[in-house]
Order: structure tokens, then sequence, then C-alpha cells
């Protein structure tokens, strides 16, 4: 007899998906503040907000 999966595998997939669609949407207004002169959004400031 083979255990079952844990709900709390799916749970924490469910957490990463998120993790991973936070940083393409974040990433994503990044590099969209890069293109746009007036949004003065900068690397720099991404990264500081990042803890680099």
């Amino acid at each position: 007899m083979t255990p079952a999966t844990p709900p709390a595998v799916r749970r924490h997939r469910g957490w990463r998906a998120l993790g991973l669609l936070a940083l393409a949407a974040v990433l994503g207004l990044a590099f969209w503040g890069y293109t746009t002169p007036e949004m003065q959004i900068h690397w720099e400031n991404l990264a500081a907000l990042c803890g680099f």
C-alpha cells in the first residue's frame, strides 16, 4: 500500500506559484519603468526593494 500525497504539498505548490507570479509582476513593472522615463523607476530602486 502506498501512502497518499499529503495535502500540504499542494498548498506549497500554490504558494510557490503565487510567489513566482508576484516576482514576475515586480520584474515586469520594473522593466516597464525602465522603458518609460516618466515613471522614474530605476533598477537601483528595485534592487534596494529586493534587499540587494
